[in-house]
């Protein structure tokens, strides 16, 4: 049975503490892993590998809306796959 652990945060930010937020994304990023946490829920990532990327904008009227999703597979649990050969025969 897989476990579910979630992470979610929204506030209203000025530009400079938003780039904060994403700087720290990207040095998560270069090391492979991050910890996002409140005063209630957190989670620690380990993003590695190959990432999927999006990124959606849109406006209407005046409202403005960035979207960024990065989302990508527990290389963690590859580790469980055994690596070693596998052989199959015929018994006659």
């Amino acid at each position: 049975m897989s476990k579910e652990n979630k992470f979610s945060h929204e506030s209203i930010q000025d530009s400079q503490s938003i780039k904060q937020f994403l700087e720290a994304l990207e040095q998560g990023l270069e090391k492979g892993t991050m910890h996002l946490s409140n005063q209630t829920e957190s989670i620690e990532l380990f993003p590695q590998g190959l990432l999927k990327f999006s990124i959606k904008a849109k406006r209407k009227d005046e409202s403005n809306k960035i979207s960024l999703k990065i989302e990508w597979k527990d290389n963690r649990a590859s580790e469980l796959i055994s690596t070693a050969p596998v052989n199959i025969t015929t018994v006659e």
